[in-house]
């Protein structure tokens, strides 16, 4: 069974990404897994919520560009090669999987332009950084 995400059309500027979570979280709707894909001029926040039409109605009522969708969940086994079976599985069978992102996860991989700056800011709200070491042992 699919389940909705949502795709939040934003201008590639600082702070579309914080007003989206803001919003969010001020309607009680918690993130349970996102992608953001970026261009020089737009991106698109890719989000599954526990509260679809909270957040589809809250986002819209913000004016943001918003579509619903599709995606299926699944529960691919953490170890080496789980998520490759599930690939393979697809390719064999001629399915393209055009997107894919981690669902309830608490450890988030932050792209920024200045991974110096962006690890001070962590930092400085309290937000744990993960290491290598670390992601090994998970």
């Amino acid at each position: 069974m699919a389940v909705t995400q949502l795709s939040v059309f934003l201008d590639n500027t600082a702070g579309r990404l914080a007003e989206v979570t803001r919003i969010l979280g001020e309607h009680g709707v918690n993130i349970r897994g996102f992608s953001v894909a970026d261009t020089a001029d737009f991106g698109i926040l890719r989000l599954v919520v526990d509260n679809e039409p909270t957040a589809l109605e809250a986002l819209r009522a913000a004016r943001f560009t918003v579509h619903e969708g599709p995606v299926i969940l699944a529960r691919v086994p953490d170890e080496p090669g789980g998520l490759g079976r599930a690939l393979a599985g697809f390719a064999q069978r001629g399915l393209n999987v055009e997107y894919a992102y981690a669902i309830v996860q608490s450890i988030i991989a932050f792209g920024v332009e200045d991974v110096e700056a962006g690890e001070t800011i962590l930092r400085d709200e309290a937000i744990p950084i993960v290491t290598q070491y670390e992601l090994k042992e998970l």
